[in-house]
């Protein structure tokens, strides 16, 4: 074709989704050998889950190019995964305890306790089986440890560290 010829075609444009699709991979990639790794160092799935929050929030300001759009697909989809085996513990805990199996439940509760959940629902749970089984060690166990997790309101840490300071009461009076 001439040079003169006005119709020519452009040269091709670099496929913008495609190089989306790409950073989504490789940013989804790298986030979940990042999340295994915390867990592995034993932190907890809430706290991971603020993190990548904040990352992503962080990466939103900055500005709309194909890889951007990808990490926060990349992020929006690691967090969904999270949210959703946080939220999946609680649902079998309430689950198998309304259906009477409380002894199956507790893992759920237990799960989610070490997962440092930001409600107060597998505490209290957790605190009321045991008070009920007499197992008060564990009652205060649990106690404490919903008074160490970040997450709770400080309405929930000073309503389980009541019941933590009667408990040990209650236990110090029983030696």
């Amino acid at each position: 074709m001439p040079t003169w010829w006005p119709f020519k075609k452009d040269a091709p444009q670099s496929n913008l989704r495609q190089q989306e699709d790409q950073a989504y991979q490789a940013a989804l990639n790298a986030l979940r050998q990042q999340v295994g790794s915390q867990l592995l160092g034993g932190q907890s799935k809430q706290a991971i889950l603020k993190a990548l929050l904040a990352q992503a929030e962080a990466l939103e300001t900055g500005a709309a190019s194909p890889e951007a759009k990808g990490q926060l697909r990349a992020y929006d989809q690691l967090h969904a995964e999270l949210r959703s085996e946080l939220l999946q513990n609680l649902q079998m805990g309430r689950a198998l305890e309304m259906a009477g199996r409380v002894d199956e439940a507790i893992g759920f509760y237990e799960t989610a306790v070490a997962d440092q959940m930001s409600t107060r629902f597998p505490y209290e749970h957790l605190r009321v089986i045991y008070w009920r089984r007499e197992s008060y060690a564990d009652t205060l166990r649990i106690c404490k440890a919903a008074v160490a997790n970040p997450f709770l309101s400080s309405k929930d840490h000073a309503y389980f560290q009541s019941w933590a300071d009667r408990l040990e009461a209650h236990l110090q009076a029983q030696s």
